[in-house]
C-alpha cells in the first residue's frame, strides 16, 4: 500500500450524533481515506477534563489515528490541533506487524 503524504489532509463539515445531540464535526480525509472524525464538545461536556475547556473530541481514528494504535487526549483544544495529530501519526505510519 502506498504511504499516504500527510499534506494530502482534507476537511469535510458533518453532523455528529453523540451524547444525546447533534454535535458540529469534522471527517477528516488523507487522499481517498478516511482517518478521523471529530466532534465539537463544549466545556461542560469535558468536565472530566482537567483543563475543562471545549475542544474537538476524537469520536473514531483509523490506521495510524486509531485510538488503539495510539494513547491521545481525548479532546483537543482546536481543530487546528487535532489536525496537527493526525498529520503527526499519519507521519509515524503503521506499526510492523
Amino acid at each position: 500500500m502506498p504511504e499516504q503524504s500527510a499534506s494530502e489532509i482534507r476537511l469535510q463539515p458533518v453532523s455528529v450524533l453523540s451524547d444525546g445531540g447533534s454535535h458540529d464535526g469534522r471527517l477528516v480525509f488523507s487522499g481517498a481515506d478516511l482517518v478521523a472524525v471529530f466532534a465539537k464538545v463544549s466545556a461542560e461536556e469535558n468536565a472530566g477534563s482537567l483543563r475543562q475547556t471545549g475542544g474537538w473530541f476524537l469520536e473514531a481514528g483509523f490506521g495510524p489515528c486509531s485510538i488503539l494504535m495510539t494513547p491521545s487526549p481525548s479532546v483537543f483544544p482546536s481543530l487546528e490541533e487535532a489536525v496537527a495529530w493526525v498529520r503527526e501519526r499519519l507521519e509515524s505510519g503503521l506499526p510492523s506487524s
